[in-house]
Protein backbone atom coordinates (compact mmCIF):
# COMPACT_ATOMS: atom_id res chain seq x y z
CA UNK A 1 0.00 0.00 0.00
CA UNK A 2 1.14 3.37 -0.72
CA UNK A 3 1.39 5.46 2.34
CA UNK A 4 0.01 9.01 3.18
CA UNK A 5 1.91 12.03 1.64
CA UNK A 6 0.34 14.71 3.29
CA UNK A 7 0.20 18.02 1.62
CA UNK A 8 0.71 21.09 3.40
CA UNK A 9 -2.64 23.05 4.13
CA UNK A 10 -3.68 25.52 5.32
CA UNK A 11 -7.48 25.07 3.79
CA UNK A 12 -9.85 23.08 5.20
CA UNK A 13 -9.67 19.06 5.09
CA UNK A 14 -11.05 18.06 2.34
CA UNK A 15 -14.85 16.69 2.93
CA UNK A 16 -15.94 12.62 2.75
CA UNK A 17 -17.52 12.33 -0.47
CA UNK A 18 -18.42 15.93 -1.48
CA UNK A 19 -16.44 18.66 -3.28
CA UNK A 20 -15.52 22.54 -1.23
CA UNK A 21 -14.15 25.23 -3.54
CA UNK A 22 -12.48 28.62 -2.19
CA UNK A 23 -10.46 30.90 -3.93
CA UNK A 24 -7.19 31.94 -4.75
CA UNK A 25 -6.61 35.44 -3.07
CA UNK A 26 -3.70 37.00 -1.53
CA UNK A 27 -0.51 35.29 -0.13
CA UNK A 28 -1.30 33.76 3.70
CA UNK A 29 1.32 32.75 5.86
CA UNK A 30 1.64 29.36 6.02
CA UNK A 31 1.41 26.29 8.34
CA UNK A 32 1.38 22.65 8.70
CA UNK A 33 -2.15 21.19 9.28
CA UNK A 34 -1.77 17.93 10.34
CA UNK A 35 -4.79 15.53 8.82
CA UNK A 36 -6.62 12.99 10.65
CA UNK A 37 -5.18 9.66 10.07
CA UNK A 38 -6.40 7.15 7.51
CA UNK A 39 -5.64 4.13 5.54
CA UNK A 40 -4.58 5.85 2.82
CA UNK A 41 -3.79 9.07 1.40
CA UNK A 42 -5.13 12.48 2.35
CA UNK A 43 -3.83 15.92 0.44
CA UNK A 44 -4.50 19.83 1.08
CA UNK A 45 -2.78 22.47 0.02
CA UNK A 46 -1.70 25.67 0.72
CA UNK A 47 -3.54 28.91 -0.05
CA UNK A 48 -1.08 31.50 -1.22
CA UNK A 49 -1.07 33.88 -4.72
CA UNK A 50 -2.85 33.51 -7.87
CA UNK A 51 -0.82 33.53 -11.10
CA UNK A 52 -1.32 35.84 -14.13
CA UNK A 53 -3.61 33.77 -15.37
CA UNK A 54 -6.40 35.43 -13.43
CA UNK A 55 -8.43 33.95 -10.43
CA UNK A 56 -8.75 30.58 -9.82
CA UNK A 57 -11.02 28.54 -7.23
CA UNK A 58 -9.24 25.98 -5.60
CA UNK A 59 -11.85 22.47 -5.51
CA UNK A 60 -11.68 19.44 -3.44
CA UNK A 61 -12.87 15.86 -3.47
CA UNK A 62 -12.90 12.40 -2.33
CA UNK A 63 -13.51 9.29 -4.00
CA UNK A 64 -14.10 6.18 -1.68
CA UNK A 65 -15.25 3.62 -4.29
CA UNK A 66 -12.76 2.31 -5.99
CA UNK A 67 -9.13 0.32 -5.86
CA UNK A 68 -10.44 0.12 -1.74
CA UNK A 69 -8.62 2.89 -0.99
CA UNK A 70 -9.24 6.68 -1.02
CA UNK A 71 -8.55 8.88 -4.33
CA UNK A 72 -8.51 12.94 -3.15
CA UNK A 73 -8.91 14.70 -6.17
CA UNK A 74 -7.71 18.81 -5.36
CA UNK A 75 -8.20 21.09 -8.94
CA UNK A 76 -7.86 24.89 -9.63
CA UNK A 77 -10.51 25.89 -11.87
CA UNK A 78 -12.34 28.19 -13.52
CA UNK A 79 -15.21 27.40 -12.06
CA UNK A 80 -17.71 24.81 -10.38
CA UNK A 81 -18.90 23.82 -13.56
CA UNK A 82 -15.11 22.92 -14.75
CA UNK A 83 -14.39 21.36 -11.27
CA UNK A 84 -17.53 19.28 -12.01
CA UNK A 85 -16.42 18.34 -15.34
CA UNK A 86 -13.11 16.43 -14.36
CA UNK A 87 -15.38 14.67 -11.08
CA UNK A 88 -17.03 12.92 -13.67
CA UNK A 89 -14.24 11.79 -16.02
CA UNK A 90 -12.56 10.70 -12.59
CA UNK A 91 -15.08 8.23 -11.55
CA UNK A 92 -15.63 7.24 -14.88
CA UNK A 93 -11.95 6.25 -15.56
CA UNK A 94 -11.47 4.87 -11.82
CA UNK A 95 -14.55 2.72 -12.15
CA UNK A 96 -13.38 1.22 -15.72
CA UNK A 97 -9.58 0.57 -14.42
CA UNK A 98 -10.95 -0.56 -11.06
CA UNK A 99 -13.26 -3.26 -12.27
CA UNK A 100 -10.45 -4.78 -14.99
CA UNK A 101 -7.32 -4.08 -12.72
CA UNK A 102 -9.01 -6.44 -10.27
CA UNK A 103 -7.81 -9.93 -8.80
CA UNK A 104 -10.36 -10.45 -6.02
CA UNK A 105 -13.96 -8.84 -7.48
CA UNK A 106 -15.72 -9.70 -10.14
CA UNK A 107 -18.22 -7.71 -12.21
CA UNK A 108 -20.91 -8.46 -14.96
CA UNK A 109 -19.72 -8.33 -17.94
CA UNK A 110 -15.65 -7.84 -17.17
CA UNK A 111 -12.77 -10.23 -17.94
CA UNK A 112 -10.90 -9.05 -15.31
CA UNK A 113 -7.36 -10.61 -13.58
CA UNK A 114 -9.61 -11.91 -11.33
CA UNK A 115 -11.32 -14.55 -13.97
CA UNK A 116 -7.63 -14.83 -15.74
CA UNK A 117 -6.59 -16.24 -12.44
CA UNK A 118 -10.03 -18.88 -11.96
CA UNK A 119 -8.90 -19.93 -16.04
CA UNK A 120 -5.14 -20.80 -14.87
CA UNK A 121 -4.60 -23.75 -16.72
CA UNK A 122 -7.55 -24.30 -18.60
CA UNK A 123 -7.78 -21.70 -21.14
CA UNK A 124 -7.23 -17.87 -22.59
CA UNK A 125 -9.82 -15.34 -21.22
CA UNK A 126 -10.69 -12.68 -23.71
CA UNK A 127 -9.68 -9.18 -22.16
CA UNK A 128 -10.22 -5.83 -23.01
CA UNK A 129 -6.51 -4.07 -24.44
CA UNK A 130 -6.45 -2.42 -21.31
CA UNK A 131 -5.41 -6.04 -19.45
CA UNK A 132 -3.09 -6.80 -21.76
CA UNK A 133 -1.09 -3.11 -21.35
CA UNK A 134 -0.89 -3.92 -17.95
CA UNK A 135 0.58 -6.99 -18.44
CA UNK A 136 2.51 -6.23 -21.04
CA UNK A 137 3.90 -3.14 -18.97
CA UNK A 138 4.78 -5.94 -15.96
CA UNK A 139 7.29 -7.98 -17.63
CA UNK A 140 9.16 -4.61 -18.07
CA UNK A 141 9.13 -3.77 -14.69
CA UNK A 142 9.62 -7.10 -13.91
CA UNK A 143 13.05 -7.34 -16.18
CA UNK A 144 13.85 -3.20 -14.70
CA UNK A 145 13.85 -4.87 -11.13
CA UNK A 146 15.23 -8.43 -11.72
CA UNK A 147 12.62 -10.37 -11.03
CA UNK A 148 11.76 -8.90 -7.62
CA UNK A 149 8.20 -7.00 -8.44
CA UNK A 150 6.64 -10.27 -9.97
CA UNK A 151 3.03 -10.13 -10.92
CA UNK A 152 3.28 -14.23 -11.30
CA UNK A 153 3.38 -14.43 -7.10
CA UNK A 154 -0.05 -13.81 -6.71
CA UNK A 155 0.15 -17.79 -5.40
CA UNK A 156 2.56 -16.37 -2.58
CA UNK A 157 1.20 -13.26 -1.95
CA UNK A 158 -2.65 -14.89 -1.47
CA UNK A 159 -1.33 -16.30 0.92
CA UNK A 160 0.20 -13.78 3.04
CA UNK A 161 -3.19 -11.66 1.64
CA UNK A 162 -5.76 -15.09 3.32
CA UNK A 163 -3.38 -14.81 6.46
CA UNK A 164 -3.47 -11.27 7.01
CA UNK A 165 -7.58 -10.83 6.43
CA UNK A 166 -8.09 -13.78 9.13
CA UNK A 167 -6.06 -12.31 11.48
CA UNK A 168 -7.10 -9.06 11.44
CA UNK A 169 -10.78 -9.91 11.57
CA UNK A 170 -9.81 -12.38 15.06
CA UNK A 171 -6.95 -11.37 16.71
CA UNK A 172 -7.15 -13.70 19.00
CA UNK A 173 -6.14 -16.72 16.42
CA UNK A 174 -3.68 -14.41 14.38
CA UNK A 175 -1.78 -16.89 12.59
CA UNK A 176 0.73 -16.88 9.88
CA UNK A 177 1.49 -19.56 7.31
CA UNK A 178 3.67 -22.43 7.56
CA UNK A 179 6.85 -22.30 5.70
CA UNK A 180 6.04 -25.59 3.78
CA UNK A 181 2.82 -23.51 2.49
CA UNK A 182 4.75 -20.73 1.40
CA UNK A 183 7.59 -23.04 -0.04
CA UNK A 184 5.01 -24.72 -2.12
CA UNK A 185 3.18 -21.29 -3.39
CA UNK A 186 7.16 -19.77 -4.44
CA UNK A 187 7.36 -22.46 -6.60
CA UNK A 188 4.88 -20.77 -9.41
CA UNK A 189 6.07 -17.69 -9.96
CA UNK A 190 7.29 -17.83 -13.60
CA UNK A 191 6.31 -14.82 -15.32
CA UNK A 192 7.01 -16.55 -18.48
CA UNK A 193 3.52 -18.62 -18.17
CA UNK A 194 1.65 -15.83 -18.50
CA UNK A 195 1.02 -15.63 -21.97
CA UNK A 196 -0.22 -12.68 -24.04
CA UNK A 197 -1.91 -13.45 -27.60
CA UNK A 198 -2.52 -9.53 -28.83
CA UNK A 199 -3.71 -10.82 -32.19
CA UNK A 200 -6.42 -12.89 -30.37
CA UNK A 201 -6.65 -10.06 -27.42
CA UNK A 202 -6.39 -12.99 -24.99
CA UNK A 203 -4.43 -13.68 -21.47
CA UNK A 204 -3.72 -17.32 -20.41
CA UNK A 205 -1.58 -18.95 -17.36
CA UNK A 206 0.18 -22.13 -18.64
CA UNK A 207 0.84 -23.30 -15.22
CA UNK A 208 -2.69 -23.75 -13.31
CA UNK A 209 -1.09 -22.98 -9.59
CA UNK A 210 0.10 -20.04 -10.95
CA UNK A 211 -1.78 -16.52 -10.09
CA UNK A 212 -1.99 -12.83 -11.04
CA UNK A 213 -1.39 -10.24 -8.41
CA UNK A 214 -1.02 -6.76 -9.95
CA UNK A 215 -0.64 -5.09 -5.85
CA UNK A 216 2.62 -3.76 -6.98
CA UNK A 217 2.03 -1.85 -10.25
CA UNK A 218 -1.93 -1.58 -10.95
CA UNK A 219 -2.56 1.26 -9.21
CA UNK A 220 0.03 3.45 -9.92
CA UNK A 221 -0.29 2.43 -13.64
CA UNK A 222 -3.81 3.09 -13.97
CA UNK A 223 -3.82 6.81 -11.97
CA UNK A 224 -1.26 7.37 -14.78
CA UNK A 225 -3.50 6.84 -17.12
CA UNK A 226 -6.01 8.72 -15.80
CA UNK A 227 -3.92 11.65 -14.86
CA UNK A 228 -3.00 11.76 -18.82
CA UNK A 229 -7.20 11.90 -19.82
CA UNK A 230 -7.75 14.77 -17.31
CA UNK A 231 -4.80 16.89 -17.98
CA UNK A 232 -6.35 16.15 -22.42
CA UNK A 233 -9.60 17.05 -21.07
CA UNK A 234 -8.19 20.67 -19.74
CA UNK A 235 -6.79 20.16 -16.40
CA UNK A 236 -4.14 22.67 -15.58
CA UNK A 237 -3.83 22.53 -12.10
CA UNK A 238 -4.22 19.77 -9.53
CA UNK A 239 -3.02 17.26 -7.39
CA UNK A 240 -4.55 12.97 -8.28
CA UNK A 241 -3.91 11.11 -5.10
CA UNK A 242 -5.21 7.67 -5.39
CA UNK A 243 -4.25 5.84 -1.64
CA UNK A 244 -1.13 8.11 -1.38
CA UNK A 245 0.36 7.44 -5.20
CA UNK A 246 0.24 11.39 -5.86
CA UNK A 247 0.78 12.95 -9.43
CA UNK A 248 0.91 16.47 -9.15
CA UNK A 249 -0.52 18.25 -12.16
CA UNK A 250 1.29 21.62 -13.73
CA UNK A 251 2.26 24.65 -11.48
CA UNK A 252 0.36 25.17 -7.99
CA UNK A 253 -1.55 28.39 -8.78
CA UNK A 254 -2.07 28.97 -5.00
CA UNK A 255 2.10 29.76 -4.36
CA UNK A 256 4.27 32.30 -4.92
CA UNK A 257 6.75 30.17 -6.36
CA UNK A 258 4.47 27.72 -8.28
CA UNK A 259 5.45 24.53 -6.07
CA UNK A 260 3.38 22.40 -3.78
CA UNK A 261 4.72 21.60 -0.42
CA UNK A 262 4.48 17.69 0.16
CA UNK A 263 5.11 16.35 3.80
CA UNK A 264 6.03 12.61 3.90
CA UNK A 265 4.32 10.71 6.48
CA UNK A 266 6.42 10.09 9.79
CA UNK A 267 6.26 5.84 9.63
CA UNK A 268 6.51 6.47 13.82
CA UNK A 269 2.89 7.22 14.29
CA UNK A 270 3.88 7.85 17.64
CA UNK A 271 5.84 10.67 17.20
CA UNK A 272 3.05 13.30 17.35
CA UNK A 273 5.20 16.57 17.36
CA UNK A 274 7.07 15.23 13.85
CA UNK A 275 4.45 14.13 11.32
CA UNK A 276 6.34 14.69 8.35
CA UNK A 277 9.68 12.64 7.89
CA UNK A 278 10.76 15.07 5.21
CA UNK A 279 8.81 18.43 3.50
CA UNK A 280 9.32 18.51 -0.29
CA UNK A 281 8.26 21.54 -3.12
CA UNK A 282 7.61 20.15 -6.01
CA UNK A 283 5.54 20.27 -9.30
CA UNK A 284 5.02 18.34 -12.35
CA UNK A 285 5.92 15.46 -11.09
CA UNK A 286 4.64 12.56 -9.05
CA UNK A 287 5.61 11.35 -5.39
CA UNK A 288 4.92 7.28 -4.26
CA UNK A 289 5.79 5.75 -0.69
CA UNK A 290 5.71 2.41 0.49
CA UNK A 291 5.60 1.35 4.27
CA UNK A 292 4.89 -1.21 6.34
CA UNK A 293 3.04 0.93 8.76
CA UNK A 294 -0.51 0.71 8.28
CA UNK A 295 -1.57 -2.33 6.70
CA UNK A 296 -0.40 -5.02 8.71
CA UNK A 297 -1.44 -7.73 11.87
CA UNK A 298 0.58 -8.73 14.57
CA UNK A 299 1.61 -12.40 15.60
CA UNK A 300 3.00 -13.00 19.22
CA UNK A 301 4.20 -9.28 19.22
CA UNK A 302 5.75 -9.20 15.96
CA UNK A 303 4.72 -6.91 13.18
CA UNK A 304 4.04 -8.32 9.85
CA UNK A 305 3.26 -5.98 6.70
CA UNK A 306 2.37 -7.08 3.08
CA UNK A 307 5.15 -6.25 1.27
CA UNK A 308 6.77 -9.46 0.65
CA UNK A 309 10.62 -9.45 -0.72
CA UNK A 310 10.58 -12.94 -2.96
CA UNK A 311 13.86 -14.11 -1.73
CA UNK A 312 12.79 -14.64 1.53
CA UNK A 313 9.08 -15.03 1.06
CA UNK A 314 7.95 -12.82 4.14
CA UNK A 315 7.52 -9.68 4.67
CA UNK A 316 10.60 -7.23 4.01
CA UNK A 317 12.42 -6.42 7.10
CA UNK A 318 14.89 -3.66 5.70
CA UNK A 319 13.07 -0.61 5.76
CA UNK A 320 9.64 1.22 7.81
CA UNK A 321 9.08 3.30 4.15
CA UNK A 322 10.44 4.15 1.30
CA UNK A 323 9.40 7.28 -0.78
CA UNK A 324 10.42 8.00 -4.52
CA UNK A 325 10.02 11.29 -6.32
CA UNK A 326 10.18 10.18 -10.26
CA UNK A 327 8.13 12.41 -13.42
CA UNK A 328 6.24 8.80 -14.11
CA UNK A 329 3.92 7.77 -11.31
CA UNK A 330 3.40 4.46 -13.11
CA UNK A 331 7.32 3.70 -12.77
CA UNK A 332 7.72 5.28 -9.17
CA UNK A 333 4.53 2.67 -7.82
CA UNK A 334 6.76 0.18 -8.68
CA UNK A 335 10.06 1.26 -7.77
CA UNK A 336 8.42 2.63 -4.36
CA UNK A 337 8.16 -1.39 -3.67
CA UNK A 338 11.32 -2.90 -5.70
CA UNK A 339 13.34 -0.36 -3.22
CA UNK A 340 11.55 -1.23 -0.35
CA UNK A 341 12.83 -4.84 -0.50
CA UNK A 342 16.96 -4.29 -1.46
CA UNK A 343 19.15 -3.03 0.39
CA UNK A 344 20.99 0.53 0.17
CA UNK A 345 23.62 0.49 -1.64
CA UNK A 346 21.93 -1.49 -4.51
CA UNK A 347 18.52 1.18 -3.90
CA UNK A 348 20.64 3.82 -4.76
CA UNK A 349 23.09 2.88 -7.68
CA UNK A 350 19.03 1.90 -8.83
CA UNK A 351 17.61 5.19 -8.17
CA UNK A 352 20.64 6.68 -9.99
CA UNK A 353 20.07 4.39 -13.00
CA UNK A 354 16.37 5.56 -13.26
CA UNK A 355 16.44 9.02 -12.49
CA UNK A 356 14.51 8.90 -9.02
CA UNK A 357 15.23 11.22 -6.11
CA UNK A 358 14.53 8.60 -2.69
CA UNK A 359 13.86 8.66 0.98
CA UNK A 360 14.69 5.68 3.14
CA UNK A 361 13.81 5.13 6.43
CA UNK A 362 15.41 2.33 8.57
CA UNK A 363 13.64 0.46 11.76
CA UNK A 364 15.52 3.06 14.19
CA UNK A 365 13.76 5.92 12.09
CA UNK A 366 16.92 7.07 10.45
CA UNK A 367 16.53 8.61 7.19
CA UNK A 368 18.70 7.89 4.05
CA UNK A 369 18.43 10.19 0.54
CA UNK A 370 19.62 10.27 -2.62
CA UNK A 371 22.04 13.40 -3.76
CA UNK A 372 18.88 15.02 -5.12
CA UNK A 373 16.41 14.81 -2.28
CA UNK A 374 18.26 17.41 -0.35
CA UNK A 375 17.44 19.58 -2.88
CA UNK A 376 13.57 19.81 -3.22
CA UNK A 377 13.56 20.43 0.44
Amino acid sequence: MKKLLMILALATSLTACANTKESVEKPKVEAVKEDSSQEEGKNTDSGEEVNNSGELEKHTENIYEYFDTITNFIAYTKDQEEFDHYVKVLKDELKIYHELYNSYDAFDGVNNFRTINENAGKEPVKVDPKVIELVEYSKKMYKLTNGKINIAMGSLLGLWHEYREMSLDNPDKAAIPEESMLVKASKHKDIDSIVVDEKAGTVFIKDPDVQIDIGAIGKGYATKIIANILQKEGLKHGILSVGGDDVLIGDNPASENSYYKIGIQNPNLDDKENPYSSIVSLKNTSVVTSGDYQRYFMVNGKRYHHIIDPATMYPSTRWRSVSVILDDIAKADTISTYLFIIDLEEGREFAKKVGAEVLWIDENYKSYKTEGWPEVE
